[in-house]
């Protein structure tokens, strides 16, 4: 199993994995579930350029595939299903040839306790993950401050535009549509005016 060092390079696999339905699992620290899951939804949309639902587990293996069933999204994270039993991944195995939408996938977001539970009752999904189960540092970030700037500074560089140009590009709905503007706006932690551009 992968050890990554930044939801960055998670984000790197997603965006490299070939086209089909491919699913992965991300194993973190139970605490950082509910803000990694925040992160990656703004993120993944960008770096995929699909539409991204967060489904919870909070109602059970059946109520997750039924959402996935009826859900006009291409890509899923699945999350809070850290309270799932045995059986419920007994089940989930069962239905798992309905997460075949022939859409791109998903991503479940787990703690350890609940990888291992996954192991153990869902082992037809888990020989369809293959390789791609991943553990996630804890204290990994999307960038460091250090990288981000770089980034920035790089993103400057090819446009010629300054932080300051695209958000108010981005305020005025003329932010061009290339992928890298909206990854910028992640960056300066701004996503939210990426709700905006639609």
């Amino acid at each position: 199993m992968d050890r990554l060092s930044s939801v960055d390079e998670l984000l790197q696999r997603i965006g490299a994995r070939p086209d089909g339905n491919i699913w992965m699992v991300l194993v973190v620290d139970i605490n950082d579930i509910e803000s990694i899951v925040t992160d990656l939804q703004d993120t993944i949309e960008i770096f995929s350029e699909c539409i991204t639902a967060s489904i919870s587990g909070k109602s059970g293996a059946r109520a997750v595939i039924n959402d996935i069933s009826k859900a006009s999204e291409e890509y899923f994270l699945l999350w809070e299903l850290d309270t799932w039993e045995n059986n419920e991944w007994k089940i989930f195995d069962a239905l798992r040839s309905r997460l075949d939408k022939g859409n791109k996938g998903g991503l479940l977001i787990i703690s350890e306790q609940a990888n291992n539970l996954m192991i153990h009752n869902a082992p037809n999904f888990v020989s369809w993950l293959g390789a791609r189960i991943y553990y996630l540092q804890k204290d990994a970030e999307i960038l460091s401050d250090e990288e981000c700037d770089r980034r920035l500074a790089a993103l400057q560089e090819w446009t010629g535009k300054t932080n300051d140009d695209v958000i108010a590009l981005a305020e005025n709905r003329q932010l061009p549509t290339d992928p890298e503007y909206g990854e910028w706006l992640i960056l300066l932690d701004r996503g939210d005016l990426l709700e905006r551009q639609k």
